[in-house]
């Protein structure tokens, strides 16, 4: 039996390649894009070639009879995170036009879940995305820029007062849903075998609420009568402390700076007075409503970004055996 030696290669800061040996790779007859299995054994680790496909993930839900459009949803959301490759929606008697819509509805709202057949009787969904097209760190990334830009147009849409542009946030706020339902499937499914896969997860969901609160600053804006310039000018202010702490805490978690995402983590006393100096300037006999309201949904937004820069240094302390602070 023949005897390779390969240095180890480090890609991402967390992922370890190392080369397979062409003489074997032609023996194997394998190529790029090829799957191969490695079973773990110890300290060894056994390498052959990845022949058999994984178990296909079949499932069902029957319909019995008319089915309330949150209880479907509901239903769809909580299969789709269980994972499943091929999904049959199916029903005794005929499936009427209005789940047909709700079904069509959930596949917008989730990623990688197309309408393979239908009938009527039934509708068939399946899978076409996976980790290995489209993993977790990728779809967090992607997640992170998508709220970096709703934050940025809650900012340009206060400012220059744009009902539309303030609306167009509230309509992407499903989009970082998406993201977040398909990264806890992936993360449930154990499929990314990666050790900072749970980090990505609860950056996602950090994320998630970030886009909530922006959501949250857009609707108060839109329907507020009472949009003085001083509330503008205040919220504006709140909203660029808050999109700088964000913007840091983001590439502190890709950049791993220990020193500097310790500068993010301290900010939140940063951020509590500048609620508290908003508060305190509205006057407390007859406060401005959309300017406390306001207030509260940017702290919440500062505060999460201080929650992203210790998720980082956890994640560096927890990569590297020897640390120093």
């Amino acid at each position: 039996m023949a005897s390779y030696v390969r240095k180890i290669q480090v890609t991402g800061g967390s992922t370890y390649i190392v080369s397979l040996p062409s003489k074997w790779v032609k023996l194997a007859g394998i190529g790029k894009g090829d799957n191969i299995k490695i079973e773990e054994s110890d300290t060894e680790l056994v390498i052959s070639r990845g022949d058999q496909k994984p178990k296909e993930v079949v499932k069902s839900l029957t319909l019995k009879g008319a089915t309330d459009r949150e209880i479907l949803l509901r239903a769809l959301t909580s299969i789709y995170i269980s994972n499943f490759d091929t999904l049959t929606i199916k029903s005794q008697s005929y499936i009427n036009q209005q789940t047909r819509d709700t079904i069509k509805h959930f596949t917008r709202l989730v990623m990688g879940i197309e309408i393979f057949e239908e009938s009527s009787k039934s509708v068939v969904l399946q899978n076409v995305l996976d980790f290995n097209s489209f993993p977790v760190p990728t779809a967090v990334r992607r997640m992170a820029l998508n709220v970096k830009a709703m934050l940025e147009d809650t900012r340009n849409g206060i400012s220059s007062d744009d009902i539309s542009l303030l609306d167009s946030v509230i309509s992407r706020d499903d989009e970082v849903d998406r993201y977040q339902l398909y990264v806890y499937r992936e993360a449930r499914s154990g499929e990314e075998a990666e050790n900072d896969t749970i980090y990505y997860l609860i950056f996602s969901r950090i994320l998630e609420r970030i886009a909530d609160h922006s959501v949250n600053i857009c609707k108060i804006w839109n329907t507020s009568q009472d949009k003085e310039v001083k509330a503008r000018d205040e919220i504006v202010s709140f909203l660029d402390l808050s999109l700088n702490m964000y913007n840091s805490a983001v590439d502190g978690f890709y950049s791993s700076r220990f020193e500097r995402l310790n500068e993010i983590i301290s900010g939140k006393g940063i951020i509590n007075r500048a609620k508290e100096n908003i508060v305190k300037g509205s006057g407390i006999e007859n406060p401005s409503f959309i300017a406390l309201s306001c207030a509260e949904e940017c702290s919440r937004i500062g505060l999460y970004a201080t929650d992203i820069a210790e998720l980082a240094m956890d994640l560096i302390l927890n990569k590297n055996p020897d640390n120093s602070i």
